[in-house]
Parts: structure tokens; sequence; C-alpha cells
């Protein structure tokens, strides 16, 4: 199985059948009770905020007024450029300022255009939290451990939400799925696409892929 292969089966195995779980699914009973403002609460919030949008506009078009709100509640507790300094890894010094703000752009959009799929297609499955553990300090991170509980028969999935602590709060910055890391697997994508292309030519093809989020399906 070359590149290629692998970032599309991750694409549709991962982003298709399991993001859209990750943020939209109804929380089953936690294992251990949480305290506000920590990176649990945030998961669940966000979860029953979003399940709410999906249930007042059920059997409607997914709407781009539905992805904006959707949108709305999601993006404020992502980290685009944490996220996006490890996957270009090594090749973050080597872009221009204007360079890397195209690339957290284009991330981004690609990244949430994906999601929105995925929580167009929300067929009720749920999850449950199975604990939280701080694996850093200065700077503070914490993982959050939760399994997505299958609907279909299919045997239930691990998700890991990785947070950082930022001066205006907690962040997610990763998300690991089945034990697959999603940094990781864009880093390994595009690494090889830079080092054949240079860093101009990858944002440019990049940028052809691109679907805002904003404009419809």
């Amino acid at each position: 199985m070359n590149g290629k292969d692998i970032a599309t089966l991750y694409r549709f195995r991962v982003f298709s059948s399991i993001w859209s779980a990750c943020f939209l699914l109804l929380w089953s009973t936690a294992v251990w009770a949480a305290v506000p403002n920590t990176p649990t609460i945030i998961v669940q919030d966000i979860t029953q905020e979003v399940i709410h949008v999906l249930q007042t506009h059920e059997g409607q078009p997914f709407t781009p007024a539905v992805q904006q709100q959707i949108a709305d509640i999601v993006l404020p507790h992502i980290d685009f450029m944490t996220m996006s300094r490890f996957v270009m890894s090594q090749y973050w010094s080597q872009m221009t300022p204007a360079q890397q703000n195209e690339f957290v752009r284009l991330f981004k959009e690609q990244l949430v255009h994906t999601y929105l799929i995925a929580f167009s297609h929300y067929s009720g499955q749920t999850v449950q939290v199975l604990s939280s553990r701080q694996i850093y300090q200065h700077p503070d991170i914490v993982q959050v451990n939760t399994t997505i509980l299958q609907t279909n028969g299919l045997g239930n999935i691990p998700v890991t939400y990785a947070f950082l602590q930022e001066s205006s709060g907690w962040k997610i910055y990763d998300v690991f799925i089945d034990g697959v890391c999603m940094n990781l697997t864009y880093r390994n994508t595009y690494r090889k696409t830079v080092a054949h292309k240079g860093i101009a030519n990858f944002l440019q093809d990049l940028s052809k892929k691109e679907r805002p989020w904003n404009k419809g399906q």
C-alpha cells in the first residue's frame, strides 16, 4: 500500500466514520465525576451543543447555515496553529510567515470540511468517557480517553483527545483514533509531497483541494 492509499484509507476510515462521533455524539455515563473547565467538560459541552443543533434541524438539509452553527461551536476549541507546526515539522521554519499563514488556513479548511461532511451522516453513536490524566507540565498537557460505542454492529473505537493549556484556555491539538495519531499521519503524508515538490508547489496543490466549509458541500 503506497502513501496515497494510506492517506485515502485514513480519511475515510477515520474522519468520515469517526471524527463525527468525536464531537457530535451523545455522551453516555462517565465513569468519573468531571470538574468544570477541564478538557473533559469542554468536549462534553461541545458535544451537547452540536447535538442540539443537529436535533433542531433533524430531517432538514445540512445547509451552510447549519454548518456555520456547528463550526462556531467547535472551532474555538481547536489549536490549528500548533497542529500546523507539528504537521509541517522541519519545513515550518523554512516557510515564510505568509506561507505559514496560508498553510494554517488551508489545513483548517480541509479538516473542517471533512468533519462537517461526517457530521451530516451522524447515526446515533454514543461515547463513553473512560479517564483523563495529565501527561506533561509546563506546558500542561492532558489526555482525555473515550470510547465510541457503535450502533452498526462494528467494534467500539478508542479515541484520545490531547489538550494543551494556553493563555486562552484548554485547546485540542491532536487526536489519537484507534491508536493512530492524526497529526503524525498528516505529517508523514505531507512530508513526502514537500520533499518532492517543494513548499510553494505543495501549497498550490493543497489549495486546489480546498473546499470551504462555509460555501456548502
